[in-house]
């Protein structure tokens, strides 16, 4: 919800090309001012009291994809609280840190774009907020201040610094091991796995993001500084985000990898150990009942060393006090792998890479440089690392980032098949009706498509493309898209977005086979 309460989704502009850099439809657009989009699919009057439970059901159930069939009326509730409530405070939403079309999160990069006045900067430009944030780790690192372990004695002193994680999939990572007695929290909900108050269910976790971001002073006082959701509210906020992303795990014995050095890294992926923790390439663990798992793999001591004289992440709950100043057992979470290539950041903090067998770098910020850490002597001299010792060769390194980036390449077109079918709904409805709304799911299922193409193709000097085969469907892919965004003809567009669906199926079996994911319906949601 926008400051005004304005009721709105967000579109793109009318037409133009299909797989254009970073999602944009034009250079007008790339400025990612979306307060200010040109285009939208729906926009009421701007109301003087936020929206109820009540008015946001009666909205949705009259939504253009919930009439379509294409997702139900709580999920897109879910998905306008996540995306654009505000809940009274400063101006921020969920999706000031989790962006549609930046797969859920932020990095320097996607944050280097953003208008000055993004409500991702209220610390630099409202007093009131001055310590809300460090904005010179925020805009170098990508790192977000977070009162993880408790707000007194002062919030400006009592933090740590974290980078944001995406929230894809999340339905899939959150359950806690079998015969883990910690609860609360109640599910692990990323990065040191207890980020929710309360309960600590992923229910939760927007209590704490509003009482944490969206405040109005660092007071934090409940129906002053914001209001907190209610339990309707957080019931369909959790739907959404389970509803995010894949629903599924995949098998990874028995995937088969068309590029031979994928299929190598493959083999490496469930020989080596990286299985274990990351069983079929997801976040649960393939020993002991699975789950989702806490381990203390070092990567705190790699931090960045620019980030030396911010306090320590002690990660997993709040006790005990270390020496080191940090608070917890010094274990995080286990994220999941099938979409890593294209969501970085890869760690809870700007890591360093040093001492591995390629890719040593400042920060890590591609996926063999976050696969060279498990080979590098932090995480053999960690706890984790002491358990089960990593020894990668260079090669061998690249090979498992070319197996993750051909698993990610794959996820992504299912993305768009998603987005792309939602289109195929609304055409069928409305024909040239809704028009916007079509035109911003194609634009949407271009950016998986980019994504796509950019696992593909982005990789280290020196080696080839992945999947040559593959990358030529999802160029043509691209074109129908863009003709589908581009024609008057509701015909045109329906035979084009058929067309590219069955494209990309044919792209995503040319990659791998037995890669087959089940994506929830709020990947329809912008």
């Amino acid at each position: 919800m926008s400051v005004g309460h304005r009721f709105v989704w967000i579109t793109g502009l009318l037409a133009g090309a299909g797989c254009v850099t970073g999602g944009s439809a034009s250079s007008d657009e790339s400025d990612r001012d979306r307060e200010d989009a040109t285009v939208e699919t729906r926009q009421e009057v701007a109301q003087a009291q936020p929206l109820s439970l009540d008015d946001r059901l009666a909205k949705c159930a009259s939504d253009p994809r919930v009439l379509a069939g294409t997702v139900s009326v709580d999920i897109c509730v879910g998905a306008d609280l996540f995306l654009r409530e505000t809940f009274g405070g400063n101006g921020r939403s969920c999706a000031t840190c989790h962006p549609v079309d930046h797969n859920f999160a932020i990095d320097p990069a996607f944050i280097s774009t953003l208008s000055r006045y993004n409500p991702l900067f209220v610390a630099e430009f409202n007093p009131a907020l001055a310590g809300l944030e460090l904005p010179e780790q925020m805009r170098t690192h990508g790192l977000i201040l977070e009162n993880v372990d408790g707000f007194a004695p002062d919030p400006t002193v009592h933090f740590v610094l974290r980078s944001v994680p995406h929230n894809l999939s999340m339905g899939t990572s959150v359950t806690r091991a079998a015969g883990d007695t910690v609860n609360p929290p109640l599910e692990r909900t990323g990065w040191s796995g207890d980020g929710a108050p309360g309960a600590g269910g992923l229910r939760d976790f927007q209590t704490g993001a509003i009482t944490q971001h969206y405040t109005k002073s660092l007071g934090r006082v409940a129906d002053q500084d914001f209001r907190l959701a209610n339990d309707g509210e957080l019931d369909r906020i959790e739907l959404f985000m389970r509803q995010l992303g894949r629903t599924n795990e995949l098998s990874l014995a028995t995937v088969t990898m068309s590029d031979a050095r994928a299929e190598a890294g493959r083999a490496k992926f469930l020989t080596v150990g990286c299985n274990r923790c990351h069983n079929n390439a997801g976040a649960n663990a393939g020993f002991g009942g699975g789950g989702n798992r806490n381990f203390n793999t070092g990567v705190e001591s790699a931090r960045n060393p620019a980030l030396a004289a911010f306090p320590h992440d002690g990660g997993f709950l709040a006790t005990p006090e270390n020496a080191d100043g940090s608070f917890g057992n010094g274990t995080f979470n286990t994220p999941p792998l099938i979409e890593a290539a294209d969501t970085g950041p890869f760690f809870h903090t700007a890591t360093s890479i040093t001492g591995a067998s390629a890719h040593n770098t400042e920060t890590a910020t591609t996926i063999e440089e976050a696969i060279a850490f498990y080979d590098s002597p932090a995480f053999n001299t960690s706890p984790a690392g002491r358990a089960g010792a990593i020894d990668l060769t260079d090669t061998e390194i690249d090979d498992i980032g070319r197996f993750l980036r051909g698993v990610n390449a794959t996820f992504n077109t299912a993305q768009a098949v998603k987005r792309l079918q939602a289109a195929a709904a609304l055409v069928t409805k409305y024909g040239n009706s809704k028009l916007a709304m079509q035109r911003e799911m194609l634009r949407l299922a271009d950016v998986e498509l980019q994504d796509a193409i950019n696992d593909l193709t982005t990789i280290p000097a020196g080696t080839p493309d992945l999947d040559p085969d593959a990358l030529s469907q999802l160029y043509s892919t691209c074109s129908m898209i863009g003709d589908a965004r581009s024609t008057g003809s509701s015909r045109v567009r329906a035979q084009a977005i058929a067309n590219a669906i069955t494209v990309l199926t044919t792209a995503s079996g040319q990659i791998g086979t037995n890669l087959t994911y089940q994506i929830g319906d709020a990947t329809v949601m912008f």
